[in-house]
């Protein structure tokens, strides 16, 4: 759920306890998704502000967001004006759903000017505008012309106004509420389902204001599994008759809202990867098709060798003007022998000689064609098994291989860099068991990160990780554990008895010419798992 006005004063709250917050950098995650790496207390932290419909939120996180690879034009003005600038204040009124950041900043000239950066959380309306000293919006996220919105118009140049306010009661001041009407309309930040929680508590014998008191004193959240997400509030929400867990805000919000926006950010790189690979599928299966049928009909040039045999037998046959004619076959059984009637005899064999050495010539070229289309059908297949386990870094190694290929546009950024190949680790012991996900982290594993005497992992004729153990004697228990996760990362995840074959690295063999990932091996062994997932496994990314 998007956060209420009650709920943003906690966050805001959280943030003034930070006071003053250094802006080190500014970077975009998504469309709808802005982060400020900040210092602040003695800390290097995230502030993450989401202006997702659905999700939208601002909050301080400890963890690490991945970057766009290009930044937003929005970006580039915030960075102009308030990079390296202080957040030195932070109000909100009301308890309405916006906050307004004042921050220092230097200019070109080193002249020190104010900003103000109105934070918007107002669901389909969440937006973030920069406002200069005067009043007037230097840019925004997203921008409102007149004949959209005639009541408030967000575009460069014009002057800001705040959001229109609602006459409500402040909550904390308000003495009863009047119950047959809606808590929502009668009191500041409000959400449907904080009064449902009210109302719930007050026909449960507790008094408004003892449950204005709780919300008041509360300085964490209540998280509560809902769905495919969490319900929350700053107090337990008692009618959802759900099992809720007490964590801090920002920890809160990063349970509740990180996997949410690594979510839409693999959609915003995917959905481009899933049409390419999607259209290239299609495109393979449709040739191959198309190929078959074309070496069925080559397949027939014995037919047309013999048709030539048995007309050169009749040489002095007048056959011009037929187009079919009878003649007796090696055996002596009686054949009818299609005819060109423009042509004689004689070269109508000949026409038959020429086809039959096209198909001859022909058949070797298509059983070609159809080893290289099965390949790459094989190959795309593969990258849709892989996006389909992607997270957002694993996304960007597919996008870099479909541009390396070509089927995709390379990015011709100057300030673009080689990036790192990822790679995703467990400890088992004393061991290490590390494993890719997508073709470039098989391939960057396999034969570069790998040593000659660990002992790799593969299930046998699916799409699916490599898998490499630090030992080359494996016990029992750790040729499991590596089988399950080479089952578990494949194709074949949902299935039972699963092929692992499994070796020495110093077995494989790279084939030249072939796609990322694609090995030979000998002298190995196979193993039969079914897969499941290993929740006891810690797995990180390296």
């Amino acid at each position: 759920m998007a956060l209420d006005g009650i709920v943003l004063h906690k966050v805001k709250e959280d943030l003034e306890r930070y006071l003053p917050i250094r802006i080190n950098k500014i970077y975009d995650t998504s469309k709808t998704q802005i982060v400020f790496n900040v210092h602040a207390q003695n800390e290097r932290l995230s502030l993450v502000m989401s202006f997702h419909s659905n999700d939208n939120h601002i909050c301080l996180s400890k963890r690490n967001y991945p970057t766009y690879n290009e930044p937003s034009t929005f970006v580039m003005v915030l960075r102009k004006y308030i990079l390296n600038g202080l957040i030195t204040k932070i109000e909100q009124f009301r308890y309405d759903r916006y906050l307004l950041m004042h921050i220092r900043a230097r200019n070109e000239l080193y002249d020190e000017k104010e900003y103000i950066l109105s934070v918007e959380l107002m669901g389909k309306y969440a937006n973030l505008i920069l406002i200069d000293e005067n009043n007037k919006i230097i840019d925004a996220l997203k921008k409102i012309p007149p004949y959209e919105n005639t009541r408030r118009t967000i575009l460069p140049n014009a002057l800001f106004e705040l959001p229109e306010k609602q006459d409500k009661e402040d909550p904390f001041c308000a003495k009863e509420p009047d119950l047959n009407e809606s808590l929502v309309k009668q009191l500041q930040g409000f959400s449907k389902l904080l009064e449902n929680e009210v109302r719930y508590r007050i026909g449960h014998d507790e008094r408004y204001k003892e449950i204005i008191k709780q919300i008041a004193g509360s300085d964490c959240v209540y998280l509560s599994p809902y769905k495919d997400s969490y319900e929350f509030h700053v107090i337990p929400l008692k009618h959802l008759e759900l099992p809720y867990e007490k964590k801090d805000i920002q920890e809160a919000f990063d349970q509740i809202y990180y996997e949410n926006s690594e979510k839409d950010r693999i959609r915003n790189i995917a959905d481009d990867l899933f049409k390419v690979v999607k259209r290239q599928i299609k495109h393979y299966e449709t040739k191959i098709a198309k190929l078959e049928a074309s070496l069925d009909d080559a397949l027939n040039l014995q037919a047309d060798k013999k048709n030539g045999d048995l007309l050169y037998l009749y040489p002095d046959l007048d056959a011009k003007g037929l187009k079919q004619v009878e003649v007796t076959d090696y055996e002596g059984n009686q054949k009818t022998v299609t005819l060109d009637p423009k042509y004689s005899v004689k070269v109508n064999a000949n026409r038959y000689y020429s086809q039959y050495q096209k198909k001859r010539k022909g058949k070797v070229y298509i059983e070609e064609q159809i080893e290289i289309a099965r390949n790459e059908l094989t190959y795309f297949q593969s990258l849709s098994e892989q996006l389909s386990i992607a997270n957002y870094s694993d996304a960007l190694d597919i996008k870099e291989e479909l541009s390396r290929f070509g089927y995709l546009k390379k990015n011709s950024s100057k300030n673009s860099r080689k990036k790192k190949v990822n790679l995703y680790q467990v400890k088992v012991g004393d061991h290490t068991i590390t494993f890719g996900k997508n073709n470039l982290q098989n391939a960057f594993l396999s034969f570069e990160y790998a040593q000659s005497n660990h002992t790799w992992f593969h299930a046998k004729q699916y799409h699916g990780s490599h898998v490499v153990v630090d030992t080359d004697r494996p016990d029992e228990q750790l040729i499991r554990i590596c089988a399950n996760l080479a089952a578990w990362y494949s194709k074949g995840r949902y299935s039972s008895s699963v092929p692992v074959d499994y070796c020495l690295v110093k077995e494989l063999k790279k084939v030249k010419g072939t796609k990322p990932g694609f090995v030979t091996f000998r002298n190995y062994k196979t193993i039969y798992i079914d897969p499941y997932e290993d929740r006891d496994l810690t797995i990180v990314s390296i």
